[in-house]
C-alpha cells in the first residue's frame, strides 16, 4: 500500500506529467505493457467511469496495460478537480467504493490531504485528495499484479548467491 509520502509524491508526479502532455493522447509499448496518456476529454478508461466525482473536471488518465494472453498487470490514473470540499469528496469516494465492494484499509487524512486505500481480490485502490486554494485535486490510481507474489515454490527453492544475497 502507498504510504504518506508516497500519496503526495503521486498526486504531484502525476500532476506534472499530464499537464506536459498536449491535449490528445500519447501511447508506447515497452517491455509487454502498453502505455498510454490523455488529457483529451471522454478517454477515461471504463473500469474508472464509475469513479469519476460528480461535477468534477477531468484533466487526464494514464494506463499501463499487460499485452498478450496471460495479460493481468496494469495501473490505471485518473485526475479531477472539483469545487467541493475535499471532506465532501472523501465521503463520497468512501460509500462508492464500499457499494463496488472494495474492502478500505486505510483513511488517512493529514494537512489539506486525504488518503484512502483499498483492496478487493488481486486489485489495489488508491483515492488521493487534495485541497489547493478551495478546490480539490482528485488521484485515483487502481492496479493490479498478477506476480507480484512469488508462490510457495519458488521461496521453498531459493538459494542465495553473489548476486542475490539472502535477508532477514
Amino acid at each position: 500500500m502507498l504510504k504518506p509520502f508516497h500519496c503526495l509524491s503521486l498526486l504531484l508526479v502525476s500532476g506534472l506529467m499530464l499537464s506536459a502532455c498536449q491535449m490528445g493522447d500519447v501511447s508506447y509499448t515497452a517491455n509487454n505493457m502498453k502505455h498510454t496518456s490523455s488529457t483529451a476529454a471522454g478517454t477515461v478508461p471504463d473500469d474508472l467511469k464509475s469513479l469519476i466525482y460528480p461535477g468534477a473536471t477531468t484533466s487526464g488518465a494514464q494506463t499501463a496495460q499487460e499485452q498478450g494472453k496471460d495479460a493481468g498487470d496494469y495501473s490505471k490514473y485518473l485526475q479531477m478537480v472539483s469545487s467541493d470540499a475535499v471532506e465532501k469528496v472523501a465521503l463520497w469516494y468512501e460509500q462508492v467504493l464500499k457499494k463496488e465492494g472494495w474492502n478500505i484499509e486505510k483513511n488517512e487524512q493529514m494537512s489539506k490531504t486525504i488518503c484512502i486505500e483499498g483492496r478487493m481480490k488481486e486489485a489495489e485502490i488508491s483515492i488521493t485528495l487534495a485541497d489547493d486554494a478551495g478546490k480539490t485535486n482528485i488521484i485515483v490510481s487502481k492496479s493490479a499484479s498478477s506476480g507480484a507474489i512469488p508462490d510457495e515454490e519458488a521461496v521453498e527453492n531459493y538459494k542465495p548467491s553473489k548476486e542475490v544475497t539472502p535477508t532477514d
